[in-house]
């Protein structure tokens, strides 16, 4: 055997002659092998070395970006002003991609004819020059130091609490979001926004003998593209579209029954209108109009199916549905474009906000249609929930009339994190009973009966609150009007705040109704605890209404800074070219310029600095490079 070997050895290649015994004395045969193929591998690894030299002096090590690369590799033109500002610009840069001085010596001693050709003979002396004053520009700026950050604006907001919705609302709220891998935030604003629909037919809530606040919710939790946000939608409001249908169904014959009635009156009407035009005795004339005119008069109206939503309609249009349907309404919709009509998408960018904005309380408006009779609404009632994108939240502040107005006061705003990128795509599928109990429980507030009024007429249930419920609800109220003082955390916010306790009391509203669904919510008193879940709700509101006013009245380019600074913050890049970080975000920003604007307003908030290079002479002029804050980059190291 091979006396050397620890385990064993395979020799590939010609058949070796006689027994196993005569493997003791092969040493001498193992050892020439050895020794050849030992001298092939070092064959290798010297034309491997070479060709490693031969790429390394085209391609630039990874850390160090396409523009200080070609200062080191191709330096600048020869007739260029300035060289030596160049050559400190690359060393400064070196030195902050945590280059030594040796470690620059090597790099450019590589690079003869490249930035470092006009110092041959005293490289590392010019080096050591310009490290130093490098060193002592950092050192200067830690003593003098940047100035004061200036937030992004992107707090850490809360979340919707575990089980922040009662019973069987609760239960698909947290499988919804589970299902479709979606933030709870989202599935808790669908499917309240669709409680709000069923409650606010015939509930309101007395906080006080002199206050009432309707059922009614305005939600909207805006997400980015992708994160399945119709689907979401879609799901909490199926329950409506299937309680619509089955109305229609079970109204269905009714209508036809109708429908050829009418007909049969208006052919009679016909008839009688044409003898009576042939008709010389003014008398009988006279008798055949009247006859007519009875029958137009008492001429019955084709039955319309309930509708209780809906996701595209003018105001004008609203208000002739509103009519058509006890005057309560819903817009649902996965995205913002009632901000588009409600800016005057079709009336020449005119806004029209009275009857919106009145369907938010109540108020009794009158809707005129042009050459039609106008429409008399004594109290409307308007449901909205939506799922915008946030760039449809950016610049709405500056819309005519909607923040001064209110309109935008009113809304119910949440914010959460995108999970795209965190999915694992393998989510529970909702469990069947969760969904029949959720289906039945919106089925059984839409099939409650209302009140009767003195008069006799429809009216709704007046849900009351118990002593203890008001008492907390005077707290939260209390607490709210702090804020909005001079200093106070909503004191840019009034417009929201002033009206956030009505909404907790309409959320309290909406929560005892779900409570209390297969009994007589009426019957019942709106409880502590009821209460208290509905300020728990809306204390994770308040945070998220008020980033989401902010974002509204925030310039453009801040969203652009927060793009470039994610950029920048993930990949701890502490310093860049502009150039480099262009060709990373062209998704993002599509010509330069929107880049340098992100990266400007960085700049103006204490993020970072912009360096512009020196003029080079023809041809492309080198990018600017960026530095970040210093104590931020020694954060990242």
């Amino acid at each position: 055997m091979y006396s050397k070997a620890t385990r064993y050895i395979t020799v590939s290649g010609s058949r070796l002659e006689g027994t196993p015994d005569h493997l003791a004395d092969l040493d001498d045969l193992v050892f020439r092998h050895l020794e050849e193929k030992q001298n092939r591998d070092n064959g290798e690894r010297k034309t491997s070395s070479a060709n490693d030299s031969a790429n390394a002096k085209c391609n630039p090590p990874r850390q160090i970006p396409a523009d200080l690369w070609a200062l080191v590799r191709d330096g600048v033109e020869e007739n260029t002003h300035d060289r030596s500002e160049h050559f400190h610009h690359a060393i400064g840069w070196l030195k902050d991609l945590a280059y030594t001085p040796d470690g620059i010596e090597d790099l450019l001693t590589q690079y003869p004819n490249g930035i470092a050709q006009k110092y041959a003979g005293r490289l590392r002396q010019e080096i050591d020059r310009c490290y130093s004053k490098c060193e002592t520009k950092a050192r200067l700026d830690n003593e003098s130091p940047w100035p004061d950050l200036v937030p992004l604006g992107v707090p850490t907001l809360p979340r919707m609490p575990e089980g922040a919705l009662p019973g069987w609302a609760g239960a698909y709220a947290s499988a919804l979001a589970k299902a479709t891998e979606t933030p709870p935030e989202l599935a808790v604003a669908m499917v309240l926004a669709a409680c709000s629909v069923a409650a606010s037919r015939w509930f309101s809530v007395m906080v006080r003998p002199d206050y009432f606040e309707p059922s009614n919710l305005w939600i909207a939790a805006a997400l980015p593209p992708g994160n399945r946000k119709s689907a979401v939608q879609g799901a909490a409001a199926a329950p409506l579209l299937a309680w619509e249908r089955e109305r229609a169904e079970a109204m269905a014959d009714e209508i036809k029954r109708v429908t050829s009635e009418i007909a049969s009156l208006t052919a009679r009407v016909n008839h009688l209108r044409q003898r009576a035009a042939k008709e010389d005795d003014g008398i009988e004339r006279e008798k055949l109009q009247r006859e007519a005119a009875a029958i137009e008069a008492d001429m019955p109206e084709i039955p319309r199916p309930p509708q209780l939503w809906t996701s595209d309609a003018t105001p004008e249009r609203l208000g002739t549905i509103l009519a058509d349907n006890g005057e309560r309404m819903a817009w649902l919709s996965s995205e913002g474009g009632i901000f588009e009509l409600l800016a005057g998408r079709y009336s020449g960018g005119i806004p029209n906000l009275d009857l919106v904005l009145k369907a938010h309380s109540g108020d009794a408006e009158r809707v005129d249609r042009g050459s039609r009779p106008p429409v008399f609404l004594h109290s409307p009632l308007l449901t909205v929930g939506l799922s915008p994108q946030p760039s449809v939240l950016h610049g709405l502040a500056s819309k005519p009339g909607f923040r001064g107005r209110g309109l935008l006061g009113r809304f119910l705003y949440l914010l959460p994190p995108s999970p795209l990128g965190y999915r694992n795509l393998e989510a529970p599928s909702l469990p069947t009973y969760v969904e029949s109990a959720y289906e039945a429980g919106l089925r059984a507030i839409l099939d409650m009966p209302p009140a009767v009024g003195a008069d006799g007429d429809d009216v709704p249930h007046v849900l009351h609150l118990s002593a203890a419920a008001y008492q907390e609800w005077l707290e939260f109220a209390r607490n709210i009007e702090e804020t909005m003082k001079p200093g106070g955390e909503f004191e840019g916010a009034t417009d929201w705040a002033g009206k956030c306790p009505g909404a907790a009391a309409r959320m309290a509203g909406v929560l005892h109704v779900i409570e209390h669904a297969s009994g007589r919510p009426w019957a019942e008193e709106i409880s502590e605890s009821t209460m208290g879940r509905a300020l728990e709700i809306m204390a994770v509101i308040a945070q998220h209404s008020r980033h989401a006013l902010d974002l509204m009245g925030a310039d453009e380019s801040i969203s652009k800074a927060r793009r470039a600074w994610e950029w920048v913050e993930g990949g701890r890049r502490a310093r860049f070219s502009q150039r480099e970080a262009y060709q990373a975000l062209k998704g993002s920003f599509p010509r330069v310029a929107d880049l340098r604007e992100a990266f400007d307003a960085l700049a103006e908030r204490g993020y970072l600095e912009i360096i512009e290079p020196p003029k080079a002479g023809p041809g492309r002029p080198p990018s600017p490079s960026v530095m970040v804050r210093p104590d931020i980059a020694e954060g990242w190291r």
